[in-house]
C-alpha cells in the first residue's frame, strides 16, 4: 500500500511538471527563434548598406585612379621641361604644369578624405552590427543559465528518472545536454565577436587617423598651390616677360645665392675656431648635444629639401624647408646656439638670422619681417629669435628653415622630431 501511495505520488508530480517543462522549452525555443529573426533582419539591413557603401568606395578609388593617371602625365612634362635649357617660356611651362599638377593633387587628396569618410562609415556598421549580436548573445547565455538553474536540483531529477514509467523525463534529460552544448557554442561566438569587434575597433581608429593625416596634407598641397602661383606671378612682374630680363634675373640669383652660401660656410668656420680657442671659460663649448625642434607652433611643410616639386628646381636646388607661416608667426630657436649671423634684406634670404650649435650643425631662418636678437650673443631653445614674413627671394609668406652639417645644407628631416 505504502509502495502504491509512492507510486502515485510520483504520477502526480510528473503530471504536473511535465506541462511546465515543456511549456517552458517551447516558450524558450519560441523566443530564440523571435530573436534570430530579428538579429537577421537588422544584420540584413546592414549588409545592404554595406555592400552600398562598398560600391561607392569602388566609384571613389576609380576617380582617384583617372586622377593620378593624369597627375602622371604632368609629372612627366614637368620632368622633361627641366631637362631642358632654361629660358622664361620654358619656365613659365613647368610652373604651369606644377600649378595643374597641384590642382589635382588637391583634387584627388578630396577624393580620398570622401573614400575614408565612407570607410568610417562603413567600419561603424560592422561595429554597431557585431555589438548587436554580441548583446543577442548575451540574453541568449542569459536564458541558458536560467534554464540550467531550473534543472539544478539534479537529486530530485534522479528520483524521477528513476522510475521506469516516466520515460518522457529521459527528453528532457536530453534537452539538459542540449542546452550546456548550445551554451558553449555562444559562449565560443562571443568571444570571436568580440575580438572581431576590437580589430574592428582599431581599424576605425587606424582610418579616422588616416582621415586627419589627409586633412593635413589637403591644406598643404592648397599652401603649395598658392606658392606655385605666386612663382609665377613673381617671375612675370620681375622680368615683364622679357628674355633677356629672365635670364639676368636668373643669373643674379644665382650670384646670390652662391655668396650667400660660401659666406655664411667661412663665417660659421671662422666663428667656431675663435670659440672654440676659448676654450672652458665660453659658454658655447659648454652646450650640451644639438637636438632641434621645430621653429614654429603647428608646422606645415609646403616645400621639402631638395624637393622635385620647387618651382624653380632646374635653377636652383632647394636647400631647406619652407613651413606655411602667416606673416608676423614666432618663429623659435631651434636649439641653444650662438647668433653669428643676423641680415635684413638680403637679395636671396631676405632678413635672416643664422645660429650655431653643437655637433658641428647651424640652423638658418630666412624670409623674415622682423627679428628680435643681435650677432654674438647666445639663445636658448625655444626662445623667439624673430617673425616669419615674405623678404628676400620668396614668392609667399612662409619660413624657410635650413640645417647645416659643417656649413653645409643637409636635409631638416634628419635632425627634426
Amino acid at each position: 500500500m505504502l509502495a502504491e501511495l509512492k507510486k502515485l505520488k510520483y504520477h502526480i508530480l510528473a503530471s504536473i511538471l511535465m506541462p511546465l517543462i515543456i511549456f517552458g522549452g517551447v516558450f524558450l525555443m519560441s523566443r530564440e527563434i523571435g530573436r534570430a529573426q530579428e538579429t537577421a533582419g537588422d544584420s540584413g539591413s546592414n549588409e545592404a548598406l554595406i555592400a552600398n557603401l562598398n560600391k561607392q568606395i569602388e566609384a571613389q578609388q576609380e576617380k582617384i585612379d583617372k586622377l593620378a593617371e593624369e597627375i602622371n602625365k604632368h609629372k612627366d612634362s614637368i620632368k622633361k621641361a627641366q631637362g631642358q635649357a632654361a629660358n622664361f617660356k620654358n619656365q613659365v611651362y613647368i610652373l604651369d604644369n606644377q600649378i595643374a599638377k597641384m590642382g589635382l593633387d588637391i583634387t584627388a587628396k578630396e577624393e580620398e578624405i570622401k573614400s575614408t569618410e565612407l570607410e568610417i562609415e562603413k567600419i561603424g556598421l560592422k561595429i554597431k552590427e557585431n555589438e548587436l549580436m554580441i548583446n543577442k548573445d548575451k540574453e541568449r547565455l542569459a536564458a541558458f543559465i536560467r534554464a540550467l538553474d531550473h534543472y539544478d536540483d539534479k537529486n530530485y531529477l534522479f528520483v524521477l528518472l528513476s522510475n521506469n514509467s516516466f520515460s518522457e523525463f529521459f527528453d528532457q534529460v536530453k534537452a539538459l545536454e542540449n542546452i550546456e552544448g548550445d551554451l558553449q557554442k555562444t559562449l565560443n561566438r562571443v568571444q570571436e565577436l568580440v575580438e572581431t569587434l576590437n580589430k574592428q575597433k582599431e581599424k576605425l581608429n587606424g582610418e579616422r587617423d588616416q582621415l586627419s593625416d589627409l586633412l593635413n596634407k589637403l591644406e598643404q598641397e592648397k599652401t603649395a598651390l598658392g606658392e606655385q602661383k605666386g612663382a609665377k606671378q613673381y617671375l612675370i612682374v620681375e622680368t615683364k616677360k622679357s628674355e633677356v630680363k629672365f635670364q639676368n634675373l636668373i643669373t643674379d640669383l644665382k650670384k646670390e645665392q652662391t655668396a650667400a652660401n660660401n659666406q655664411i660656410a667661412a663665417l660659421e668656420r671662422k666663428i667656431r675656431q675663435e670659440l672654440e680657442k676659448k676654450g672652458s671659460q665660453e659658454k658655447f663649448n659648454s652646450l650640451g648635444e644639438a637636438a632641434l625642434i621645430w621653429p614654429i607652433n603647428n608646422p606645415r611643410i609646403t616645400c621639402y629639401f631638395h624637393d622635385p616639386d620647387y618651382p624653380f628646381r632646374n635653377l636652383f636646388e632647394h636647400s631647406g624647408i619652407d613651413l606655411a607661416a602667416k606673416i608676423g608667426t614666432p618663429v623659435k630657436a631651434a636649439e641653444s646656439g650662438y647668433v653669428a649671423k643676423v641680415a635684413a634684406n638680403t637679395r636671396w634670404y631676405g632678413t635672416y638670422v643664422m645660429i650655431i650649435h653643437n655637433n658641428n650643425l647651424s640652423t638658418l631662418y630666412g624670409h623674415l619681417s622682423s627679428i628680435n636678437v643681435k650677432g654674438d650673443q647666445y639663445v636658448t631653445k625655444g626662445q623667439i629669435i624673430g617673425y616669419s614674413g615674405n623678404t628676400g627671394f620668396s614668392t609667399g609668406p612662409h619660413l624657410h628653415f635650413e640645417v647645416r652639417s659643417n656649413g653645409i645644407p643637409v636635409s631638416p628631416s634628419t635632425y627634426l622630431p
